[in-house]
C-alpha cells in the first residue's frame, strides 16, 4: 500500500529568467518562471510541504530585499504566501506537520515563519547552514524559522536504491523509504534533493533552472556559473542529473522553477 497519497504544486511567486544569458548558444530568451512549493500527503506523517516559496516577509528589510533583487528578478504579492494558498483551498496551515527544505535561499524558505507548527527536515549540511543564519551565505533573517521549530536531519538509507549509483549520500527522510534525500550542493552552499520512489518524482531545488538544460544538454554560461556558491560542484551535479535523466527517463525531475507539472 502506497505511503504517499498525493503530490501537488502551489505557485508562490515568480522569477523572470533570461535563458539566452544563462546558457551558451541558447536562444529561448526571457521567461517568467514560477516559484514552486510542493505539498504531499503522507499516510503516516500527514501533510508535508517542500519549501515555502516567496512571502511578504522578504520585503521586511528593504535593504536586504533590494540586494536580493539584484540577483533574482522576483515578483509576488501577499496572495502568493503559502498560508494564503492553503486557506484558499480550505486547508488550515496548522495541518502542515513537516517541511522539507531544499536550501536556504529566501524564495525557498520565505514562508517558514508564517506556518504555526511543524518540524523542519533537511540534510545535515542544509540544517547546519540554516543554524548559522549568516546573511553572507544568502540567508535573509526575516525568513528564518522561529527558534522553537524542531529541526531534524534524516539518517542514512540502509536499503537498496539506484540513487547510490549517482550520489554519495542517500538519506531516509521518514525511516520508511517513502522519501529519500540526497546532497546536491553547488547552487547553494548546501542543498538537498528529495526523491519519491512510489511516484517516481525527484524534487531538485535549483540544481538546474528547469528540465530544459537536461533535455537539450545546455551548457551553463559564465554568468550562470558566477551566481552559484560552488560553480564546480554545480556543474558536477548538473552532469550527474543529465546522466540520471538519460538512464531513467521514467523519473519526473522537478525543479524550483519548473513550469509544466501535472499534479
Amino acid at each position: 500500500m502506497d505511503k504517499i497519497v498525493s503530490f501537488k504544486r502551489y505557485i508562490c511567486g515568480y522569477e523572470d529568467i533570461d535563458f539566452s544569458s544563462m546558457y551558451r548558444l541558447c536562444k529561448k530568451g526571457a521567461r517568467r518562471m514560477p516559484v514552486n512549493v510542493f505539498l504531499t500527503e503522507h499516510k503516516k506523517q500527514g501533510t508535508v510541504l517542500i519549501n515555502t516559496g516567496c512571502s511578504r516577509l522578504l520585503k521586511h528589510n528593504r535593504a536586504a530585499f533590494a540586494k536580493l533583487l539584484t540577483k533574482h528578478r522576483l515578483s509576488f504579492s501577499n496572495d502568493d504566501d503559502i498560508t494564503k494558498r492553503l486557506i484558499d483551498e480550505k486547508m488550515d496551515p496548522v495541518c502542515v506537520r513537516k517541511v522539507l527544505l531544499t536550501h536556504t535561499d529566501p524564495e525557498c524558505c520565505g514562508g517558514l515563519p508564517l506556518l504555526p507548527r511543524y518540524e523542519l527536515i533537511s540534510t545535515p549540511r542544509v540544517l547546519s547552514l540554516l543554524a548559522t543564519g549568516d546573511p553572507g551565505s544568502g540567508i535573509m533573517k526575516s525568513t528564518l524559522p522561529p527558534a522553537s521549530v524542531p529541526r531534524r536531519a534524516p539518517g542514512i538509507f540502509q536499503g537498496k536504491t539506484f540513487l547510490k549509483n549517482y550520489f554519495k549520500w542517500v538519506f531516509d527522510v521518514f525511516g520508511d523509504g517513502s522519501i529519500l534525500a540526497v546532497d546536491i550542493s553547488g547552487h547553494s552552499q548546501a542543498m538537498a534533493g528529495f526523491y519519491f520512489p512510489e511516484k517516481k518524482i525527484f524534487v531538485l531545488g535549483d540544481a538546474s533552472i528547469d528540465i530544459t538544460a537536461l533535455e537539450e544538454n545546455l551548457i551553463p554560461s559564465e554568468k550562470l556559473l558566477s551566481r552559484q556558491a560552488y560553480p564546480d560542484d554545480y556543474l558536477s551535479v548538473l552532469i550527474t542529473l543529465k546522466k540520471l535523466h538519460r538512464e531513467h527517463p521514467e523519473i519526473r525531475m522537478i525543479f524550483s522553477h519548473s513550469e509544466e507539472i501535472n499534479n
